[in-house]
Order: C-alpha cells, then sequence, then structure tokens
C-alpha cells in the first residue's frame, strides 16, 4: 500500500520544470516521487504527489491535509514569490534530496523496494488463504461423516468464475425429487404402463415451494465473486454426498413396492440424513450466503423465509411420508387386487414358480391390468415441461 510520503528529486541544470506552482521544495528545479506500491507518481509539488498517495491509501485524514495546503499554495504561490508555507504533515519523514539525473535510479530503487514488500505481502496472503481453505475442508468433512464416515474429498480454491454466479441456495433442491422419482419409475417400468397416470405422478415429483421462493433460490439469491476474492465451491461437494445418501435412503423404502415392507429402521434413517440436511444448511453455499446478505437485515429476513420452506419441504413434504405415498400411488397403480405382499408366506409360494417369475412376482402383478387402458402411457416429463 501507497505511504504518503514523497521524496524530493533535484536537477543541477537549467530546465523548463518551472510550472510556475510550487508547493514545499528547493525551487523550481525539484520535482517529488513517490509510490503506490510498484507504481511511481511524479510531480513538481510536493503536496500533489502526496495527496495522489493519500487518495490512493484511503488515508481521510491525510487528504482533508493535503486539500487543504494546497487550497493555501494556490492562494500564495500564484503571485510566483519565494515565500513559502510550510505544510508537510507530521506523518511524513523530510524529504531526502537527490539530484535529477538519478531519478531513473530512484524510481528502480523505490518499484523494488515495494516489489520486495509486495511479495511478502502475496506470499502472507496465500498462506492465510491455504490455512481458510484447510479450515473449510475439515468443516466439510465433519459434517459430511455424520452419515458418511468414511467420506473424503479435496478442496481447493475455486480460481475461475461461473458466468452465472454462486446461487446461496444449491439450485439441485427443486430437482431432487422428481429425479429421485423418474430413476424409481424408469428402474421398475412403472411409467411404460398403459395405466399409468402422469399427472399423479409429476405431482409427486414436483417440489412443494412457493413460486417465489423458487425464484428467488434459482435467480435472485445469486452472486458473483471477483477473481481476487476468496471462494472455495465447498458446497457442491457437502450438497451431493448428502444427496447420494438421501437417495439411496429413498430407494431403501421405495424398493419395498409395498409399503407394509417398510420398516421403521429405514424411516429413521431419511429421517437422520434430512435432519442433519436441515441443521447444518448442507443446501447453502455459505460464503455466498455471507456475501449475499452482507450487513442487509432485509436479505437476511428473505434467507431466513426461504430456509423455513426448504426445510418443511424436506422434513414434511417431501421426506418418509412422500416416498410411502408414493409407494401408495404405485400399489393404486397396480390395482390393489393385483399386488403381491413381499410376506414370508407368500416368498416361499413364489420360490414354486420358474425362476424367471419370482423378481415379477415379488414386487407386482401384470397378468391381469386395469380396465382403464386408455390412458397414456409415455416417459414423466419434468414438472412444467
Amino acid at each position: 500500500m501507497a505511504t504518503a510520503t514523497a521524496t524530493e528529486v533535484k536537477k543541477s541544470y537549467p530546465g523548463s520544470m518551472d510550472t510556475g506552482f510550487r508547493g514545499t521544495g528547493s525551487g523550481v528545479d525539484t520535482v517529488w516521487i513517490g509510490f503506490m506500491d510498484i507504481v511511481p507518481v511524479i510531480g513538481t509539488v510536493k503536496e500533489a504527489v502526496e495527496l495522489v498517495l493519500a487518495l490512493y491509501g484511503g488515508n481521510k485524514g491525510m487528504v482533508m491535509e493535503k486539500e487543504k495546503a494546497i487550497e493555501n499554495i494556490l492562494k500564495i504561490q500564484l503571485s510566483l514569490t519565494d515565500k513559502k508555507e510550510n505544510y508537510e504533515p507530521k506523518s511524513t519523514k523530510p524529504a531526502a534530496e537527490v539530484r535529477m539525473e538519478k531519478i531513473i535510479e530512484c524510481v528502480k530503487k523505490g518499484s523494488k523496494k515495494a516489489q520486495e514488500i509486495s511479495q511478502a505481502e502475496q506470499k502472507k496472503e496465500k498462506e492465510k488463504r491455504e490455512k481458510r481453505v484447510e479450515e473449510i475442508k475439515e468443516d466439510m468433512l465433519k459434517k459430511v461423516r455424520i452419515i458418511q464416515p468414511d467420506f473424503y474429498a479435496e478442496l481447493t480454491e475455486e480460481l475461475k468464475r461461473s458466468r452465472r454466479g454462486e446461487h446461496v441456495f444449491n439450485n439441485d433442491i427443486l430437482r431432487f425429487h422428481y429425479k429421485v422419482l423418474v430413476e424409481f419409475l424408469n428402474k421398475y417400468g412403472f411409467s411404460n404402463l398403459p395405466q399409468f397416470n402422469e399427472e399423479t405422478m409429476k405431482r409427486l415429483a414436483r417440489h412443494t415451494l412457493s413460486p417465489n421462493t423458487a425464484k428467488q433460490i434459482e435467480t435472485e439469491m445469486v452472486v458473483h465473486f471477483d477473481d481476487d476474492e476468496f471462494y472455495v465451491n465447498a458446497n457442491s461437494i457437502m450438497y451431493g454426498a448428502y444427496c447420494r445418501n438421501l437417495r439411496e435412503a429413498f430407494f431403501k423404502i421405495l424398493g419395498h413396492i409395498n409399503p407394509l415392507d417398510v420398516t421403521e429402521e429405514e424411516k429413521e434413517r431419511v429421517n437422520f440424513v434430512i435432519d442433519n440436511m436441515n441443521n447444518f444448511e448442507i443446501y447453502v453455499d455459505h460464503l455466498a450466503k455471507q456475501k449475499w446478505i452482507g450487513n442487509n437485515g432485509d436479505k437476511l429476513n428473505r434467507f431466513l423465509a426461504v430456509k423455513q420452506e426448504v426445510v418443511e419441504m424436506y422434513k414434511t413434504k417431501r421426506g418418509v411420508e412422500w416416498s410411502t405415498n408414493t409407494l401408495r400411488e404405485v400399489e393404486r397403480l397396480l390395482g390393489r387386487r393385483h399386488f403381491v405382499s413381499q410376506t414370508p408366506e407368500v416368498h416361499r409360494t413364489s420360490l414354486s414358480q420358474p425362476a424367471s417369475c419370482r423378481e415379477t412376482t415379488q414386487t407386482f402383478v401384470l397378468f391381469n391390468r386395469l380396465e382403464d387402458e386408455d390412458v397414456k402411457h409415455r416417459p414423466l416429463n419434468p414438472p412444467g415441461g
């Protein structure tokens, strides 16, 4: 950072440096040099040079002092008298005089010193950033290992910037349940049945957030980090790990096909993942959150309102009950009179069937289809598609 101190440089031969405007110095043969990091600032008026340095350094007190000094110099020096007023601030050191022909050497020397300081600061800043990355990484691993003890992932500072910016809430929360449901339906071929009701399944696949909340998540709660700002995308790693575990927990339940076969342990696993997801705000990019909210109370309230809807969606509207409701819809889809429960008795009966039929019998019976043959069957389209 620049210091508001200029160095006096004299020339030893007649020249044309006289501008008719003189500040603190020895005479018309004086110029002043200061440095903004490695960039030299050169002028014939010391106060003007130091004003530039003070502005660059953000020293408001020095800026006011130099402005006042220049104003007084204008009043006095415009008469081109030799009378001089000393406005040198107490915070600056006495200027060192060098010969005019040494100006290049002076610039190089000042630049080299500033460059050495700059390199030291850069090294310190790099170490500070690396330490911060490690701290975020440890926090990330700690949170994920609660639901997946063997989890490990590297984390590095993001040097490239996304064109679309960084979302405060992960956009995927608007599509997560849809992707789980589509994968489930396709796995068992339900979407190919003639009696498949696409509208019912789209209702189950759709998120439960209000349109305004969805809009805020998708387009409004977004920030752009400058190239020199610190940013790591820990959220994508944490959120990805939690989504994989939640998806597996849902599939444990959905895989039964019969809702009566779902165990309490399987329900508790879903709730365990969701509770930790909500408690730690796993779907929130915390660096983006801090930048977006700043010190704005209104934005903080908006964030809390959106979070409350997201918490409610995962915990109640799209939690364990959602998965069991999905199974009930599948039961209705297949027809209750054709549904085969996976009880031990029925399972033993199914073993007497040919091996090729056992898996089908354990899930559902397709020998007698429902009367509603007019319902169109086609792949499930995205909600709103």
